[in-house]
């Protein structure tokens, strides 16, 4: 079971690499066009469009970095492995994207007051059109990669990418308006209003990515870990509650606290513990550790505890709770 394991495990890293290898070839390919794109017609919204596909390659070539240094081992300085290093990638992303957004705001406001003339639209739109379409599949691909693989790194991108497709589209609108009404402060305006998109697309991103940092709590996780737990429930799982993760790239760290019997010996205790927490993270949907706290259930759950045989039982059981997302996340038992 631990070789399929790690051979899925050396899977997963292997789509991760050749997801960022793929978003940086075409990160730079269209790059190159934009700005060609840009030349030829002078649009403020197409070197809007520009700017931020620099941003997508300096991005593209922090994860192919990240990717490849996430996926190394735990080791003696770094016993929680490397994987928040993704989330730290993700972070600078969130922010370059922002900058970029401002930027792009600054420069659209000059324009607009000094002036500026578009030419050669059509050879413009073919270009947006064209790059429009490949950003909006390669993001796809890698949000979607993101969420199968469990990477911030490739998330970031995919959203960013995805966000780069909505202003390739505000841009085609834009440049077909200065077209038809021969309106060219137009083009800024249209620049300026997906900057402010940007914006918010990096603070969201931002915002995400230090709430991984700074390990705060992810309910959807969490549930999916109540769900685990009374899944693999078995007589001796009286509560379960304090549950907590760490999340590290494709890699999460959980604890929780867990009453048990407290007439068990240490052996029996640790035994079953193991059984139990093996079982979880056999199902987890991606890989990593399981670590119990055992309390001593202090004759106080009775009703609720089918322990047959029990030589402390002072009630006869009635009915066990089921592991809910409030149990597990409770910051105590109850005594």
């Amino acid at each position: 079971m631990e070789k399929t394991a790690h051979l899925l495990f050396l899977k997963a890293n292997k789509e991760r690499k050749f997801a960022s290898y793929l978003s940086l070839i075409f990160g730079i390919i269209l790059l190159c066009f934009k700005f060609y794109a840009y030349h030829i017609t002078n649009s403020q919204s197409i070197f809007s469009d520009a700017l931020e596909s620099i941003v997508n390659v300096v991005a593209a070539v922090i994860t192919v970095i990240v990717i490849i240094v996430a996926a190394r081992p735990a080791d003696e300085d770094h016993p929680y492995g490397h994987g928040k290093i993704e989330s730290m990638a993700s972070t600078f992303e969130g922010g370059a994207i922002l900058l970029a957004g401002i930027l792009i705001i600054i420069q659209s406001v000059q324009v607009f007051f000094h002036g500026a003339k578009v030419s050669e639209i059509e050879s413009g739109l073919v270009i947006v059109v064209g790059a429009g379409i490949v950003n909006g599949l390669l993001g796809w691909f890698l949000f979607f990669r993101g969420k199968k693989l469990h990477s911030e790194a490739l998330k970031s991108g995919g959203l960013h990418l995805l966000t780069d497709t909505l202003t390739s589209v505000g841009v085609l609108i834009g440049l077909l308006m200065v077209k038809y009404t021969g309106l060219n402060w137009i083009d800024p305006v249209v620049a300026a209003v997906f900057g402010a998109m940007l914006i918010f697309t990096g603070g969201k991103i931002l915002i995400r990515s230090g709430n991984i940092l700074i390990d705060g709590q992810d309910i959807d996780t969490l549930k999916l870990i109540a769900t685990l737990f009374q899944k693999h429930y078995r007589p001796g799982v009286i509560q379960i509650h304090f549950t907590r993760v760490i999340r590290s790239g494709n890699y999460h760290h959980i604890d929780c606290h867990m009453v048990i019997p407290e007439f068990w010996t240490v052996l029996e205790a640790h035994d079953f513990s193991e059984k139990f927490e093996k079982s979880v993270i056999k199902d987890y949907l991606v890989d990593g550790e399981l670590h119990i706290h055992h309390d001593p259930c202090h004759k106080a759950y009775c009703e609720s505890c089918e322990l047959a045989n029990c030589p402390i039982r002072r009630a006869e059981f009635v009915a066990r709770k089921f592991l809910t997302f409030e149990e597990i996340t409770a910051p105590m038992t109850a005594r």
